[in-house]
Formats: C-alpha cells, structure tokens, sequence
C-alpha cells in the first residue's frame, strides 16, 4: 500500500464521520481521485461500503496494526536524528511503505526490546510471564541454536531442519517461540543416494515433564509463559534455553526421537 493509502486510511480512522469531500480537501486531491481511493479501499475489504468512508473490521485491525508500526518508527527516528516529531512522522510513513515487512519487525522489535531492557534495570532473572505482559503485541526475532544433549559444543543436524532467525510471537499477553521447519538431507554414502524430510514432532521438557508443540501454519509453537529467561545489562542480552525432543523420518525406524538442547539468544 503506497504512502498516500496509508494517510488517507489514517485520516480516515481519526474522523470517524469524515465525508468523501472532507477528505479530498485534508488529502489535497480532487474529489474525483478521493472517490477512485475510497473505492479501491471497499474492493479491497477496507471498508463496509460503496462510496462510504467507513472502516470495516479487516481495515480497522490493518490501521491499529499499521499505526502501532509507524509509531515504533517514528520513536526510532526522533532517537537516531534530530527530527521533531512531526518530522519523524512523516518520516516514518514513507519508511513505512518503502522498506520490506521483515525489516520493519527486525526495527520494531529492537525498539521493543530496548524498552523492556530498560525497564529490568538490574533485574537478572524473571520468567516468560513477565515478557507477556511487558512486550508490545508482535514479532520479536531471535537467533538459536540445536546441540547435541550430551555435548553442548556439537552442532544438532536438526539445526539445519529450521529456518533461522525464529521468532517470538505476543498477541493477548501470550507469548509463544515459533519455529518453522524445512527439509533436510542427508547422504547416505554406501547407497549413494540423497534423502530428505522434514521434521515430524517437536517436544519440549519443562520441570521433568515434556510437553508436545502445537502446530499452527506449518510452525511449531512453544508457550513461554513457564520459560525462565536471563538477562545481562552490561550485554543488554537475554536467553534462555531448553531440552526439546525432535523426530526426523529420513527412512523409516533411521532416526528416532532425539534430545537436543536449544539455546536461544534476543540481542
């Protein structure tokens, strides 16, 4: 959605009974051109009707959505310029509609991340409850790796079974470790031949019990509301981790369920 879009559903959403005349004269267009946005918005499911400056459910999720974005990019900018705030609004529109999905949760997430930094101060250890209900609704990227469980200084070859970076997930006040799988493959040297799967079953060991991952959208989800994490100020680092039970089919009975140990670094 280009930038013009994105001010007129902004406007849109704060004048609640704004006409379609109204909002030409805010946009500085004509009422004709404001007619062809209004419906292209309605074709698109923005808005309830024909003709109507009325957001629908999916046009009002997409602006909170929108709007909680630019808003963490427009702190961002105020931080690393000498723009005031309007400026640094304007600014993080633009930026908005120009950079790609995933660098504005990389940005998004780190301004998220300072902020919860700041508020631990000197706190060390807390647990995934207290991310719940200090993060922003949203994505938050980390970095991981799969060791061996009885050499946490050998690579898993589960490792390579995952795309990397993973994410946490927070949306009302639940916070969740989502991993996606990929195919793996493996060479079998004597039949001189290549196989490949993907993984089959995630589990995870907490306090002695294991617990299966849910799978939602090809991912397996980790709730980390029991999780203990560990934060180190002078870093401004934070990682927890955890025994995870993986199975990988690459032939049948080759590759049973396996322990690994799954480290998990936000930085």
């Amino acid at each position: 959605m280009n930038e013009e879009k994105i001010k007129c559903l902004l406007l849109i959403n704060e004048n609640k009974k704004i006409t379609v005349t109204a909002l030409a004269k805010k946009m500085n267009v004509s009422k004709a051109t404001m007619s062809r946005m209004i419906s292209s918005f309605y074709e698109e499911g923005y808005t309830l009707e024909q003709g109507k400056c009325l957001l629908s459910k999916k046009g009002k999720n997409y602006i909170e959505e929108t709007k909680r974005k630019i808003k963490n990019l427009t702190y961002w900018l105020q931080k690393t310029s000498r723009l005031n705030e309007e400026e640094a609004y304007q600014e993080a529109i633009k930026l908005f509609t120009t950079l790609n999905k995933e660098t504005i949760e990389r940005i998004c997430s780190r301004i998220h991340f300072n902020q919860v930094f700041d508020q631990i101060g000197d706190l060390v250890e807390f647990s995934g409850h207290y991310l719940e209900h200090h993060l922003e609704p949203g994505k938050y990227i980390f970095s991981f790796t799969l060791f061996h469980y009885k050499d946490a200084n050998v690579h898993s070859m589960a490792n390579s079974g995952f795309i990397h970076p993973a994410y946490l997930l927070i949306e009302q006040h639940q916070g969740f470790l989502v991993f996606q799988p990929i195919e793996m493959k493996k060479e079998l040297l004597k039949e001189r031949i290549t196989i490949s799967s993907k993984l089959k079953s995630m589990k995870y060991l907490l306090d002695g019990r294991e617990y299966e991952c849910f799978e939602k959208n090809d991912c397996f989800y980790i709730p980390i509301t029991d999780l203990k994490f560990f934060y180190t100020k002078e870093e401004r680092l934070m990682q927890t981790s955890l025994t995870v039970k993986l199975k990988v089919d690459l032939l049948k009975g080759h590759m049973p369920e396996n322990l690994a140990l799954l480290k998990i670094l936000f930085h």
